[in-house]
């Protein structure tokens, strides 16, 4: 099964920063597959994302139904207990939410890591990001798109070892906002507060920037729902509008930001429009998307020709020119100014890096 599962870490023979001896850019990551057992893997994406979260999910309305209609057996009541004592662990693990948790029995499992090396996914890192290059010594990486699953950040969070860690040694500590309304659907809370996750608030980043102290680093995505809700298969869209928060926040703590790509995370799944304004609703009044997606066999993605490779761009300069302190006052202004910067380098990454990624025809619509 996992015969032509390696890893690379690749240097490129380009000019690099001044006392480092690594050539940039440098990516790292799983090689193209040279075969896929595309059975094994729609097993795999099928029990993962559908079916095992919807039987737990429906679980207890089994037993408690047939204690309404007379027919309860001795296997509901095991059915009910067991369902008891699952959801009383949501209670006495919220706090992770907030915290964040890792087990490293899923971080670089080999199943999962078999799983998500057959897209594959890789990091290019363009230039040399070290603590030394931020203020307080923390970063800020907001990522786009979101795409409809947002699969690169399960790939980084269940693959550390393979991907982050390999690319970010000096920055040990990462957590990684998702939307609050993934920490109650079953089975994906496990997973991801397993991989790093925690609630996308700023009091919850505020208080894990300042938990991990040098060398942390934030991933964000700063479209959230809305961005997935418009993802287009071919297209290359991301959600900017209003969403200053994470600038904001850098300017606070005194975090540098680096821009993210994820070059093919939108080519992985058809993003049905069938009741898209009803969807749209549901996600402004609930903080919740409802994607509408498929993939080449139901829930199995397709595969982009180059895989999906995040594009780590280098520090914006987002303190560039004053020196920052804490508590100082964040004016609009300000907030104003970070924005339009990052919203401009994050067209020049994606402008540079589109025709080695193979999307050389294809333009960045910031919406």
């Amino acid at each position: 099964l996992l015969s032509n599962f390696s890893i690379i870490s690749c240097p490129h023979p380009i000019p690099t920063m001044a006392g480092s001896t690594t050539k940039y850019p440098r990516d790292v990551g799983f090689p193209l597959p040279k075969s896929r057992n595309l059975p094994f893997l729609v097993v795999c994406f099928h029990l993962l994302y559908l079916l095992l979260p919807a039987a737990v999910a429906v679980s207890p309305f089994l037993p408690i139904y047939h204690l309404f209609i007379g027919a309860f057996t001795s296997f509901d009541k095991k059915l009910l207990s067991c369902c008891v004592l699952y959801y009383s662990t949501w209670i006495l693990t919220a706090h992770l939410t907030k915290r964040g948790g890792s087990n490293r029995l899923l971080n670089s499992n080999p199943l999962l890591t078999y799983v998500l090396s057959m897209i594959p996914i890789s990091i290019r890192l363009t230039t040399e990001i070290t603590p030394d290059m931020s203020p307080s010594g923390s970063y800020i990486f907001p990522c786009h798109p979101h795409g409809a699953l947002a699969f690169n950040r399960a790939a980084v969070g269940f693959c550390m070892s393979e991907l982050y860690d390999e690319a970010f040694p000096q920055l040990p500590n990462l957590k990684v906002l998702v939307a609050s309304a993934a920490f109650y659907v079953p089975i994906v809370r496990e997973l991801w507060l397993a991989s790093y996750c925690i609630e996308a608030s700023k009091k919850v980043a505020v208080a894990a920037i300042k938990r991990g102290g040098r060398g942390t680093a934030v991933l964000v995505y700063p479209g959230g729902e809305t961005e997935q809700l418009l993802t287009v298969r071919g297209r290359e869209r991301v959600y900017l509008s209003g969403r200053k928060g994470f600038i904001k926040l850098a300017l606070e703590r005194g975090c540098e930001v680096c821009p993210v790509y994820a070059f093919g995370e939108s080519d992985l799944y058809e993003h049905s429009q069938l009741f898209i304004g009803l969807r749209r609703t549901i996600q402004k009044k609930f903080g919740a998307a409802v994607p509408l997606i498929y993939g080449q066999i139901g829930l199995l993605p397709y595969f982009p020709p180059n895989g999906v490779k995040l594009v780590w761009g280098a520090p914006i300069g987002l303190f560039k020119g004053r020196k920052w302190a804490e508590g100082e006052e964040v004016t609009q202004a300000m907030i104003d100014d970070g924005h339009a910067l990052y919203v401009a380098k994050l067209k020049e990454l994606f402008d540079s890096e589109k025709a080695s990624m193979g999307y050389g025809d294809r333009e960045l619509e910031i919406l």
